[in-house]
């Protein structure tokens, strides 16, 4: 029995279950606790603060501090949610020698588990059977006529989107098989079929439909070329060549072109039925306005979404207001919860990470590099914060890679 509760078995039967279902990762996190509470019994561990990780508990009593000052209305779930804060930074502030690529290699199979999982669901979805006979049809609604591309934007496709993305949402599917492709190529972890398993990630992303996650294979795909591209002629010729294939996709894939023309469209006030409005667009306009408002000291979790909903109403946006649409920002979202310096405090976490990058030698330098990039651009487009399945990604691999060991283990 003392074998199996063992803190890093613990720590990566999280990682594994990120990628697979919220719920249960949530339940791992108390048996993490747990183990180490068994190990702090036993002396077999003792608590060492790790001043890096300080931040992170700083910034929950900043979001706890202003919520309780500054809003009307505080409810206990949206602290709940933000306990990674805590729980995170405890967990890794100890003298317990985890095994980091035990937590990697876990995280990247249960990107695995859950990508056949969306597969297997696909297609279950897409066999008709009718009268003994057996069909095969993705489409949700076949009545406009369109293809199988093309069908992903308007009537849906079992293999993409939302329908294709059924455990988390396509945004955070996306950044988490990023992070696993780059764990794959800048972390010596031996794998099977490694080509074959990034294929089918990179795969996976464009199936999300997600443009978050084109942004993040363009991220992994640059630093690949800094860090394991030698030669400037083939640094070039992947370069470019990635450069016409998103000119390419922007032109002829049917949900980025669409997307490129809705922002113009939203931008220049002509949407239709073909080119509506474009979500991220229009919470941006609110929250900035909510931001010149009430950005200094900020309005708190609770106040925050009722002033972005007041926005929503000025600028005419009616879904923002009926489905009480965030920031769908990071950057704009702390500002508006916490102020000045709720967001200085994300910056040190941001300095943390940095700081890091030039600490840490050989495969280790591009990895954090790829995790800090990601991070910084899915901020742009997500409330990371707001959704358990962001702020443990976030909170969780910060951690981790803020406390590893600076040079390469040789083991």
């Amino acid at each position: 029995m003392a074998n199996l509760i063992k803190y890093d078995f613990f720590l990566a039967l999280f990682a594994f279950l990120m990628p697979i279902n919220e719920k249960a990762s949530t339940i791992i996190i108390f048996f993490c606790l747990l183990a180490l509470i068994i190990e702090f019994v036993k002396k077999k561990v003792r608590f060492k603060l790790k001043k890096e990780l300080l931040i992170f508990p700083i910034l929950y009593l900043i979001y706890v501090g202003t919520s309780i000052f500054l809003s009307d209305k505080i409810e206990f779930k949206l602290f709940e949610q933000k306990a990674a804060l805590i729980i995170f930074p405890f967990l890794f502030s100890t003298t317990y020698k985890y095994n980091q690529k035990k937590i990697l290699t876990a995280f990247v199979y249960g990107c695995i588990v859950a990508y056949v999982i969306c597969i297997v669901i696909a297609f279950n979805n897409s066999l008709v059977f009718d009268m003994g006979n057996i069909s095969f049809n993705p489409l949700l609604n076949e009545s406009r006529g369109f293809g199988f591309f093309k069908s992903m934007i308007y009537e849906g496709n079992y293999f993409f989107g939302s329908y294709f993305s059924r455990l988390i949402q396509i945004s955070y599917f996306a950044i988490y098989l990023a992070f696993a492709i780059s764990i794959l190529l800048f972390q010596p972890i031996e794998f099977k079929g490694k080509n074959f398993i990034i294929f089918i990630f990179v795969i996976a992303i464009l199936q999300t439909t997600s443009l978050a996650g084109i942004l993040n294979l363009l991220i992994i795909v640059l630093v690949g070329i800094i860090y394991r591209v030698k030669s400037r002629k083939k640094r070039a010729i992947i370069f470019f060549g990635c450069l016409g294939l998103i000119l390419l996709s922007a032109r002829y894939h049917p949900r980025i072109n669409t997307t490129i023309m809705g922002v113009y469209k939203t931008l220049q006030g002509q949407n239709s039925p073909e080119f509506p409005k474009q979500p991220r667009i229009m919470t941006w306009k609110a929250s900035i306005m909510a931001v010149g408002q009430h950005g200094i000291a900020g309005l708190g979790v609770g106040t925050s979404q009722k002033e972005l909903n007041k926005k929503y109403v000025e600028i005419n946006f009616q879904r923002g207001r009926n489905e009480n649409l965030n920031a769908h920002n990071e950057y704009l979202q702390i500002l508006l919860e916490c102020g000045v310096i709720g967001f200085v405090a994300l910056l040190f976490i941001f300095y943390a990470l940095i700081k890091r990058i030039n600490n840490v030698e050989g495969y280790k330098k591009p990895f954090v590099l790829c995790f800090l990039l990601l991070i910084l651009v899915n901020f742009m487009l997500e409330s990371m914060m707001n959704r358990y399945i962001g702020i443990s990604f976030f909170v969780f691999f910060s951690c981790m890679i803020i406390v590893m060991n600076k040079k390469i283990e040789l083991k």
